[in-house]
């Protein structure tokens, strides 16, 4: 299991088709943890989720954007794959 990595923050803003996430991604944060970037077929991603916060902050930032680690979820996929496969 991963740590939670913060790699930006945002505000959210209303306009005429709905309301929309104005998001910073801070740059130097992907630097530092490089295993964040994935690669597939010759292109360079970063998965990230994007959640309200529950409270605004100082700066009137609403929005979080974190590191959407699909690790966990590989290795949930693949431990209850090994539980059914159990003859008990």
């Amino acid at each position: 299991m991963s740590e939670t990595i913060y790699l930006g923050s945002g505000k959210t803003a209303t306009g005429q088709y709905g309301e929309f996430f104005n998001i910073t991604i801070n740059l130097n944060k992907i630097n530092e943890h490089p295993d964040v970037i994935e690669e597939f077929k010759g292109t360079k991603f970063v998965r990230l989720h994007v959640t309200k916060k529950s409270k605004t902050d100082d700066y009137g930032k609403n929005v979080m954007v974190t590191w959407n680690d699909t690790r966990k979820y590989k290795e949930e996929q693949e431990s209850k794959k090994e539980n059914k496969s159990l003859p008990f």
